[in-house]
């Protein structure tokens, strides 16, 4: 049994809780995600899933961002080789990065299945995400930018696709 998480980031100054169960499972938190007022819960149960994470606060605005993200399944997130396609494919995402800029962003993610692709960006302050993929091989990538854009996502079944790109100023 091999479990990775491979973390580019000091843990300090911020509140992280991670853990991941089974085989092959990598989680990569890049330098900016754990900076002051972020925070990261993140279970990930099952084989071969992959996420790539990352968190900035925008100094001075003094909120940070929160992640929170359960994945039960395999070959979730962003597996080696994975792409996007149809309509996930122009959001210019890549699968299994989920990333936050700016301050009062908050990501929800629930995943139960497998081979499921998604992707979320988040860039501005006060945005929010909750999303829910229940089945297997589906596609969810969401792109927000400004403030206060909301987004919900619920798919049920296999072969699901969406794409959501939202911008305020």
């Amino acid at each position: 049994m091999i479990k990775q998480m491979v973390m580019a980031a000091a843990l300090l100054a911020s509140s992280t809780v991670a853990h991941a169960t089974q085989d092959d499972n990598v989680i990569t938190l890049l330098s900016a995600t754990n900076q002051e007022g972020n925070t990261l819960d993140l279970i990930v149960t099952g084989d071969t899933n992959s996420l790539v994470l990352e968190q900035s606060a925008a100094m001075g605005l003094g909120q940070g961002n929160l992640m929170e993200i359960t994945i039960t399944g395999n070959n979730n997130g962003g597996a080696i080789g994975s792409a996007f396609s149809g309509i996930t494919l122009d959001s210019g995402l890549e699968p299994g990065h989920l990333q936050q800029t700016g301050a009062g962003n908050s990501m929800q993610i629930d995943i139960q299945g497998s081979d499921n692709l998604f992707a979320a960006r988040q860039d501005g302050q006060g945005n929010s995400l909750t999303a829910t993929i229940q089945g297997f091989d589906n596609q969810a990538a969401i792109l927000q930018v400004g403030q206060n854009n909301h987004a919900s996502i619920s798919q049920m079944g296999n072969g699901n696709a969406i794409s959501i790109s939202q911008r305020s100023f």
